[in-house]
């Protein structure tokens, strides 16, 4: 008999009994004396708090600040300079891009204005030509 192989001779005597869901949370099962509701209370108002290492970070504009501590107020200007930062760099990236559009725009009417004058003196040439006959 093969040691690894299968028995084809093996059958349960009877199934198994089916398992309860069970809850993923263990809120409910919470004694009122271990949690007030106060702690359970998913609403607050304001920015979110986290204290970390004894130093207190507020989540505000999808950035986390330093709130308390070394360097609390510089986190804060930090913040506001990186973003003020970002907007000059894309107003800069828009002038450049429209002073290249300006320079095209400069460059194509010098070359119009260079035939002009080619055909124009072409003309004048042609005009002088047939009068002198």
């Amino acid at each position: 008999m093969p040691l690894f192989g299968r028995n084809k001779g093996f059958t349960p005597a009877q199934k198994a009994p089916r398992r309860k869901a069970a809850s993923l949370t263990n809120l409910t099962s919470l004694d009122d004396s271990v949690y007030s509701q106060d702690d359970l209370q998913l609403d607050h108002d304001g920015p979110v708090r986290v204290r970390l290492g004894g130093q207190e970070l507020v989540f505000e504009d999808g950035n986390w600040i330093a709130e308390n501590g070394a360097g609390a107020g510089n986190s804060r200007e930090v913040a506001r300079l990186r973003k003020q930062n970002i907007q000059l760099t894309e107003e800069n990236n828009m002038l450049k891009y429209k002073n290249e559009i300006l320079l095209d725009m400069l460059v194509a009417t010098r070359a119009d204005s260079a035939v002009q004058t080619r055909e124009l003196e072409a003309m004048k040439a042609r005009q002088n030509g047939s009068s002198r006959r």
